[in-house]
């Protein structure tokens, strides 16, 4: 009865193998500044505009990060304007006054309206 009894302590004790160390002994990554890194199917970040207007199917990179330097092709009105060269050229939706010819260093996230990409800044700064 004793050997009974211990063989079920001994099988209720034991689970199997597991981690007592909370996961001490997993690999942990952080992107340096304190934060997670990002999953790897978040959207990468764009740093050239040629990657944007060269892409076959510029809707597949809808969601993506951009950090472009670019010069004003053309000012629409107050709230956008237009980056890139001739047949290349891409839009920005941004409320900060911009002129044709300055140059730029825009980051925001590529966005579609009315089946047109364009990239919505979050900031536009002189460069």
């Amino acid at each position: 009865m004793a050997a009974a009894g211990l063989t079920v302590l001994m099988l209720a004790l034991w689970q199997g193998p597991r981690n007592d160390r909370g996961g001490a002994d997993q690999p942990v990554g952080t992107a340096g500044h304190g934060q997670a890194a990002e999953p790897e199917d978040s959207p990468a970040t764009l740093h050239d505009l040629e990657t944007m207007t060269g892409a076959v199917d510029q809707h597949a990179l809808v969601g993506s990060h951009v950090d472009v330097h670019a010069k004003v092709a053309d000012v629409t009105d107050s709230t956008s304007f237009w980056i890139g060269h001739k047949d290349n050229r891409v839009p920005v939706a941004a409320r900060t006054p911009v002129t044709v010819g300055q140059f730029v260093r825009i980051t925001g996230t590529i966005e579609i309206t009315d089946q047109q990409v364009y990239i919505r800044a979050d900031s536009v700064t002189p460069d």
